[in-house]
């Protein structure tokens, strides 16, 4: 292993030296900067119309495919090391995102942050783990979302864009290989991917289709086994896309996809303690699996006309997730009940309108829409520790109208204001053994948002937003045993921001910097009480907490061929009001405490990523990735912190016209780290990041 990263280094400097030489060279032997090394403009649809990303007023991190593709970001996961204040926390099956310290209970099945695929929400967090491929762009909103996305976009919302197919004729294929060799032997893992596009009719009809097959043992030994498949990797992931342009107004694109992921999920484990394991070791006598599949239908129908624009998304998606986990990590056999099944199955279907104006030299824009859905959830659980055999069955549907205006007075000032009605009504049951409950939610909300954008000049934008956003109340799935146990209401957020967006050096540099102010209320969290004679868990909306911080994000493309992303986020998230009744030291009772000021669980304080890549006239180029995540509490009560950590990725390689051969590193000096911390009765459960790990992609373009 050290050798291999002693030659990833070697070839590192080696290039990194020639290219420094280079563009000396260059930068004495040319004039001002050339087009070439401008950086482009970026449009997004953040606000449901295109736009330039610098001319608005929200906290945003861009990601093309082609940065997708140079930084090796294949999923989600990954995509949110490189977004200031962004976090994923995956546990085990669960896939929580935050955003400026905006989190969400254990157990929930739904993320503060909503996920949307071409327009279409991926409904439960569980689905959040997304495998990127041919994928046009990312737009990361931070911040309340609600006026234009409504429920579920508390924390701020992910739109994956994918690439659509039109005249020009593409291809792509693309076979990887890799090792975890940091995990104390070369665990392999291999992937294979394809992309093609292309005209079935010139201007009229077009095609496109992409899939991609990965697998791979994983980096955890179950001792209990003696094998290292306890967090193995089998996913297999497919999309079409079938566009017609009948004329020049019209533009309707019908897209379907599907994945089936066999996941190993064996993967926590004690790290002090009498059940204590090492580093990428368990001991759990169930074989922890999950098993997910889900297939979507989306279509597209877009009109624009002289000064109007309109669009029509109809979307379908069904996801479902089968989980076995070891219920107490461990192998000890007087605690072996043969694990905890779950079952979750929903179905989403949705059909938004949105009319805007497309009127460019116009001082008014507008944009009105609206929207409806209905969604089927079923959740089944079998715990045999807990006595637990419930069926819970959940139907929600629910309709928004809302609408947007931007005015320009004096050619500089931009007054921007959105509101959108939010009703919802769901219906659940739940039965167990001698448990039959039955319950409806029924709310309705108002959500608007107030922005004021100032052009200082033609290269500085400054902006002021209020904001507000709500997370959806719901079912107690898990341990509801009466009732009042059954249903939560829902959580409210209101966010405050400044910031300021900048272009200097003849626009080769960007430089976004913002402040924020959250208000959390209603705050969702789970306690004890008592019911039916026995002691059991509820969510209640028992809390309120607040979030500051600042984001800093750079962009810069100071030479020909080079190109440097930086990013750098801080969040200070305290509880302000909740006394939590919960178990006692020896669970013999209950017992009060009082977490005011205490730091929100499961946020860091920090992340930052820096990212410089130079590629030289020959086609050679290198690309150096670091992220950073900052200490992070795994319990209310602030007595386990996690220490910060950083991860070093590097890529060599070469671009030709049609082949492109990559040597990568992740985690390259190894580096030890938890992706997520509990406290497991007293002695610490943690899950282990990913090694070091190194490969190889060879990919043929057409």
């Amino acid at each position: 292993m050290r050798r291999i990263i002693s030659y990833l280094l070697l070839v590192a400097v080696f290039i990194g030296v020639d290219a420094w030489v280079c563009a000396a060279e260059e930068e004495a032997s040319s004039p001002p900067p050339a087009e070439s090394n401008v950086l482009d403009p970026v449009i997004v649809s953040a606000r449901k119309t295109e736009e330039d990303v610098q001319k608005i007023p929200v906290s945003a991190t861009v990601m093309s495919g082609a940065l997708l593709e140079d930084a090796g970001i294949e999923n989600t996961m990954e995509l949110t090391r490189f977004a200031p204040n962004v976090y994923m926390r995956k546990s085990t099956s669960e896939n929580v995102i935050t955003m400026r310290g905006v989190s969400s209970f254990e157990t929930s099945i739904y993320s503060p942050t909503a996920i949307y695929v071409d327009d279409l929400m991926v409904p439960m967090n569980y689905g959040h783990w997304i495998d990127l491929i041919d994928i046009e762009r990312v737009e990361v909103l931070r911040g309340p979302q609600g006026s234009l996305y409504g429920g579920n976009s508390l924390a701020g919302v992910i739109n994956i864009v994918t690439r659509q197919p039109d005249n020009k004729p593409r291809a792509m294929v693309y076979g990887e290989l890799g090792a975890y060799t940091g995990a104390g032997g070369d665990t392999p893992q291999y992937e294979m991917g394809f992309s093609a596009a292309g005209p079935v009719v010139q201007d009229r009809l077009f095609l496109g289709v992409n899939g991609l097959w990965k697998k791979s043992d994983g980096y955890t030994t179950n001792l209990v086994y003696d094998d290292d498949e306890a967090g193995k990797i089998d996913h297999r992931n497919a999309r079409g896309i079938l566009r017609w342009t009948p004329n020049q107004s019209f533009d309707i694109k019908f897209s379907a996809d599907m994945l089936e992921n066999d996941d190993g999920i064996a993967v926590y484990r004690f790290a002090n303690g009498p059940y204590r394991t090492d580093l990428y070791e368990v001991r759990h006598d169930a074989r922890d699996y999950q098993k997910e599949s889900g297939n979507s239908q989306n279509l597209r129908v877009s009109w624009a006309g002289e000064a109007l624009k309109f669009l029509s998304v109809t979307g379908r998606r069904d996801y479902s997730n089968e989980n076995l986990q070891d219920y107490d990590c461990t192998a000890d056999p007087q605690y072996y009940y043969g694990g905890s099944l779950a079952n979750y199955d929903d179905t989403y279907y949705s059909q938004e309108f949105r009319l805007s104006s497309d009127a460019e030299n116009s001082p008014f824009k507008w944009l009105v829409g609206a929207y409806g859905f209905t969604e089927d959830t079923s959740i089944k659980t079998n715990n045999d520790v807990i006595w637990q055999h419930a069926a819970v069955s959940i139907d929600t549907s629910g309709y928004a109208l809302f609408g947007q205006g931007i005015y320009t007075l004096f050619g500089r000032l931009h007054v921007t204001a959105g509101l959108r009605f939010d009703a919802r009504q769901a219906d659940g049951s739940m039965h167990d053994v001698g448990i039959n409950i039955s319950d409806s939610i029924d709310h309705d909300e108002l959500l608007p948002k107030l922005s004021l954008g100032y052009d200082f000049s033609d290269s500085i934008y400054g902006y002021a937003t209020v904001s507000k956003g709500f997370l959806a109340g719901g079912y107690n799935y898990c341990t509801a045993i009466d009732k009042d146990t059954f249903t939560y209401d829902p959580e409210y957020t209101w966010n405050y921001e400044v910031g300021v967006k900048t272009e200097w050096l003849d626009r080769r540099l960007h430089v976004n910097l913002s402040f924020f102010y959250i208000e959390m209320s209603d705050k969702q969290v789970m306690e004890m009480q008592y019911g039916e004679g026995l002691i059991t868990a509820k969510i209640d909306n028992a809390a309120r907490a607040h979030s500051q911080g600042v984001e800093l994000e750079i962009k810069a493309r100071p030479a020909q061929g080079w190109d440097i992303l930086a990013g750098l986020g801080y969040t200070n998230v305290k509880i302000d009001d909740w006394v939590a009744t919960e178990w006692n030291s020896d669970y013999s009772g209950l017992t009060r405490n009082d977490y005011g000021g205490k730091t929100v669980p499961g946020v860091p304080d920090f992340t930052a990523n820096l990212g410089v890549q130079y590629t030289h006239r020959s086609g050679l180029f290198i690309r150096t990735d670091i992220s950073g995540t900052g200490a992070v509490y795994a319990d209310y009560q602030n007595n386990m912190k996690e220490d910060p950590y950083a991860l070093v990725d590097l890529r060599l390689g070469y671009r030709g016209e049609n082949l492109e051969a990559v040597l990568w590193g992740r985690n390259i000096f190894n580096e030890e780290y938890y992706t997520v911390s509990y406290d497991g009765e007293g002695s610490k459960m943690v899950q282990d990041g990913s090694p070091a790990m190194c490969g190889v992609r060879i990919t043929w373009r057409y």
